[in-house]
């Protein structure tokens, strides 16, 4: 038994001497601050945690946020960078609030040009409603749920993003109007759930969704259909939402988005869309929008939804280089990824 046992261990430095010493790096905290609304870690509140954070960090910190209902709006600053959120499960622990746009405002009223922290609520109030802003660099959640808790029709994010380099695993985001705010940036979702009935998921990033349920909250009785997405393009013009694997449920109908801009990019690929997905599949954002730049694509989806022979004329067909450029994980990432925790 000796014999095997070397070899194996031979084999196992020979790997760990190949493997990148930043990927090495990268699944090492520095510190950890525990939040416990009971009293039993080092804070009580997750936004007191995240203050305690320096200024200029550059050293990943871990914020455990234990099992419990956190009712707070959060707001990570941009200097606060390498932060990993975690909670015992998206069932067990949420972030909640119940902020929202008074009176009738559209997401993004204004265009984004550039990349804008701090001052969003400039632009349109449906920004400052979130639950849990994100505007650093290097984020990274797991197994934690964020909500927005307004039950009425105008916009209330649950969670807004406008850093570079955000990774999500096992998270869970609710809300009905403007649910997540994937605002700009290259972020990675895997596994998460997003619920909401209108633009649940909106914003100019360039993503990936890899395995994640979209579960719409729409009203069975409503007469207008809502939109799972809507994208637009600013300053980064490879900028697009792709959905690969997973699922669209729920109640209600949808359309799988409507263009924000005229620049809109969004795929779906080997989704399973339920029924709830009107036969037009995509829509203007007005009826005079010119769409020959916007791309809306599926490709290999599967359910009852997934039939295209009633799609707009407008729907994008792409050549398997075109669909892989898209799909294939260096869309968002150059090595970002293997160095988060």
């Amino acid at each position: 038994m000796r014999a095997p046992f070397c070899l194996l261990l031979i084999v196992g430095v020979l790997l760990l001497l190949r493997w990148p010493a930043s990927s090495l790096a990268s699944v090492q905290v520095a510190r950890t601050i525990t939040v416990d609304q009971r009293g039993g870690g080092d804070y009580t509140t997750v936004q007191s945690a995240v203050d305690a954070v320096p200024d200029g960090n550059s050293q990943w910190v871990k914020i455990y946020v234990k099992q419990g209902s956190y009712r707070e709006k959060v707001i990570i600053p941009s200097d606060k960078g390498f932060i990993l959120l975690e909670g015992d499960g998206s069932s067990s622990t949420d972030i909640n609030f119940d902020s929202h746009v008074d009176g009738a405002d559209a997401p993004g009223i204004a265009p984004i040009t550039g990349r804008l922290r701090g001052n969003l609520a400039e632009i349109s109030q449906t920004y400052n409603s979130s639950t849990f802003t994100v505007h650093s660099d290097n984020f990274v959640a797991r197994n934690i749920t964020f909500k927005n808790t307004y039950t009425g029709n105008n916009p209330a994010v649950a969670f807004l993003m406008d850093g570079d380099k955000g990774a999500f695993y096992d998270c869970a985001f609710h809300g009905y109007q403007d649910t997540l705010s994937d605002l700009a940036g290259r972020h990675y979702f895997r596994r998460c759930l997003v619920e909401g009935a209108v633009d649940f998921i909106f914003g100019y990033g360039r993503s990936i969704y890899q395995d994640c349920t979209l579960v719409s909250n729409m009203a069975a009785s409503s007469q207008q259909p809502g939109w799972v997405t809507a994208h637009g393009r600013a300053a980064d013009k490879s900028a697009a939402f792709v959905f690969k694997g997973g699922s669209i449920t729920g109640s209600g109908r949808q359309y799988l988005g409507r263009a924000w801009n005229e620049q809109a990019t969004v795929v779906f690929y080997q989704v399973n869309m339920a029924s709830i997905v009107v036969p037009q599949g995509w829509a203007k954002w007005t009826s005079t929008q010119h769409v020959s730049q916007v791309t809306f694509a599926e490709v290999g989806c599967s359910g009852p939804g997934s039939a295209t022979g009633g799609r707009v004329p407008w729907e994008k067909h792409m050549d398997n280089a075109e669909v892989q450029r898209f799909v294939d994980i260096g869309f968002i990432d150059d090595g970002w990824l293997s160095n988060q925790p």
